[in-house]
């Protein structure tokens, strides 16, 4: 089965929305039920491989902070972070899929 963290509720993010909050708080949630199911299964270091160290959540909520108005995070922040969770998750997902299919995410 093909686990999709870079699906259409990622793709409305970008519009900075009230349902691109949404689509935030349940990426970040995503991605720590696939960090736990990775830990649990294959180890700290695997989980800690496929998601890039934590980077992608932290890219997430980083968007999330400028979408709640967040001062530190300046449209820039929020461009970069975006671009950065996006080619690393769609990443994560094809190792995912291609190693580790046997963690039903």
């Amino acid at each position: 089965m093909k686990t999709l963290i870079v699906d259409h509720a990622w793709n409305t993010i970008i519009a900075r929305d009230a349902a691109a909050k949404l689509a935030l708080a349940g990426k970040i949630q995503q991605i720590e039920d696939i960090e736990a199911a990775i830990r649990a299964v294959d180890g700290e270091e695997a989980a800690r491989a496929v998601l890039n160290d934590g980077l992608i959540k932290h890219a997430l909520t980083r968007c999330l902070e400028h979408l709640q108005g967040s001062a530190s995070v300046t449209e820039k922040d929020f461009r970069v972070c975006y671009a950065f969770a996006t080619t690393a998750a769609s990443k994560a997902e094809q190792v995912i899929d291609e190693e580790l299919s046997h963690i039903g995410s």
